[in-house]
């Protein structure tokens, strides 16, 4: 029952009662009617549907006193003569007070069930536009202009977080302009709960603090009218918007099925951001797809057409290298032997391009057999030896080491890659070590180079496509990404880890079953360490 007004809801009642009086009177005056009394209570019943069951009890009271003080002899006096007007008399007050009752309770429960039907066609429509509307973002003014209509509020507002904080997405009617509401709109933010604000006019105070709708939590202890409602609009655990509320036109209190109303409200808001968001990353993914799938298209075209020329260029340069004597240190030959170093590291990268378009396309098959790492490491070192002039490289292997089912040419790409990159980002000079074991079935080979070191947060990312450690010269970023494209293929892991402040080492593994008996290694292969410089 709302105390404010029950000042009202008695003056309705004695005027009720006043009213029935005086017709009662102007009848009797007339003509003697029996059982005239029930015309106070079809009036009791009216106002029970009308205004509620507290003014009903107290229309029935007034009218037990008033028909025994003006209609039942003697009259002017609280004094019955005949015994039988005594059971008229309970019989008027039991029966308008049973009557006021269930009418009330009627009228309440079709009160809330009109209340329930406009909460449900809320909801309803705020989720059919989310699911119908192609642009989610549409759906937002329709809600809270419905919100504003069906619980008859002053004003409400959506503001949704980008990178700039909070921006307004829609708004209706009109809320007052706060100077702290920033303040409020951050702990929302910040803390993820819904929080009110309680406006106390005689002493223009502001009361804020947290609560719960669903509890009926709407109600402030310290008094005063609750101004606005902050809930918050949480995607799993990020807050990504904010629904403002204001307080109702009729100055009346939020009950507990608004409060219900508002948060599901909310969490449907909350869900069409989240899919608002996750539409935006779909589209960006796609657009990122397409980009790398032309980008991969252009790649390997241009490398397929590169191959002829620069077959045809590494000819022409062996052949003037062939032309000088070996001794000879003329401008000629200088050129001759530049043009044939460039030659090789284009013919590089345009083979990297070329394995990238393959894994891409799932092309790359390994082709597998029974083969020693050890070989397979001494002929990288044999080949890339002109680029580990001035290195010192030392070989780790065990005394005996079985062969592992591996695709000789692309595992020596991968040696070769790591290698490379090893080179190219240590300081001049620094040392380097290649080692491999098998243990557990699972063959493990590493090269650690000393002097450098990655920031933590680029390991994760140093084998994706293009990606290179800012701040460092050279390279395309393909290099590693091959290496796990083809160690993946194989069925293996690859990765990369600081070792301390030493260096940095990286390491594949790949699955390595215990061969067949007519599987043999050749001895020679694996030994002592082996040192190159």
């Amino acid at each position: 029952m709302n105390r404010r007004g029950v000042p009202r809801d008695t003056a309705a009642a004695a005027a009720v009662v006043a009213g029935v009086s005086v017709v009662i009177g102007a009848t009797e005056s007339v003509s003697h009617v029996s059982n005239i009394s029930n015309l106070y209570i079809i009036a009791i019943a009216i106002l029970a549907a009308r205004r509620g069951m507290y003014p009903a009890v107290v229309a029935s009271g007034l009218a037990f006193l008033a028909f025994d003080w003006f209609f039942i002899p003697p009259v002017h006096e609280f004094v019955v003569n005949d015994p039988s007007e005594y059971v008229a008399l309970v019989t008027l007050l039991v029966t308008a007070i049973v009557i006021g009752h269930l009418l009330s309770v009627a009228t309440a429960r079709a009160d809330q069930f009109r209340s329930l039907q406009r909460q449900t066609q809320l909801l309803y429509e705020v989720g059919q536009a989310a699911l119908a509307s192609p642009q989610l973002a549409a759906s937002f003014p329709l809600a809270v202009m419905r919100l504003k209509q069906t619980l008859g509020l002053t004003g409400s507002r959506l503001l949704v977080r980008d990178e700039a904080g909070l921006r307004q997405a829609a708004a209706a009617g009109a809320l007052p302009d706060v100077a702290e509401e920033p303040e409020w709109l951050q702990r929302v933010l910040d803390e993820g709960r819904p929080v009110g604000v309680w406006s106390q006019p005689r002493n223009n105070v502001r009361v804020l603090r947290e609560l719960d709708p669903v509890d009926g939590d709407l109600v402030s202890t310290e008094g005063g009218r609750l101004s606005q409602l902050y809930l918050p609009l949480r995607v799993e655990s990020r807050v990504e918007g904010v629904l403002v509320v204001g307080e109702r036109t009729d100055g009346g209190a939020f009950s507990a099925e608004d409060g219900q109303l508002l948060l599901a409200l909310a969490n449907q808001l909350a869900l069409a951001l989240e899919r608002l968001s996750l539409a935006e990353q779909q589209t960006r993914a796609r657009a990122l797809e397409e980009s790398d799938r032309m980008k991969t298209a252009l790649i390997s075209s241009i490398s397929h057409e590169l191959k002829t020329p620069l077959a045809v260029i590494k000819a022409s340069a062996t052949a003037l290298l062939g032309q000088e004597p070996v001794e000879s240190a003329s401008p000629g030959r200088e050129l001759a032997d530049s043009i044939n170093r460039e030659t090789d590291r284009l013919t590089r990268l345009v083979g990297n391009m070329l394995d990238m378009s393959r894994i891409e396309a799932g092309a790359l098959r390994p082709n597998l057999e029974w083969v020693s790492i050890a070989d397979v490491i001494s002929d990288v070192l044999d080949r890339m030896e002109p680029v580990l002039v001035g290195r010192r490289v030392t070989v780790t292997l065990p005394p005996s080491l079985r062969p592992t089912r591996l695709d000789f040419v692309q595992i020596s790409q991968v040696l070769t890659n790591l290698l490379d990159n090893a080179v190219r980002y240590s300081p001049a000079g620094a040392a380097i070590s290649v080692s491999a074991d098998v243990v557990r079935d699972q063959l493990r080979a590493s090269v650690f180079n000393e002097g450098s070191h990655i920031p933590p947060a680029e390991l994760e990312r140093l084998f994706d496509k293009f990606h290179r450690v800012s701040a460092t010269p050279g390279g395309t970023g393909l290099g590693l990404s091959i290496a796990r494209g083809m160690v993946e293929a194989h069925g293996g892991h690859i990765w990369a880890e600081n070792v301390g402040r030493r260096g940095v080492v990286f390491s594949l593994t790949l699955p390595s079953p215990a061969p067949p008996a007519d599987a043999v290694i050749d001895p020679t292969a694996a030994g002592a360490p082996v040192a190159r410089s």
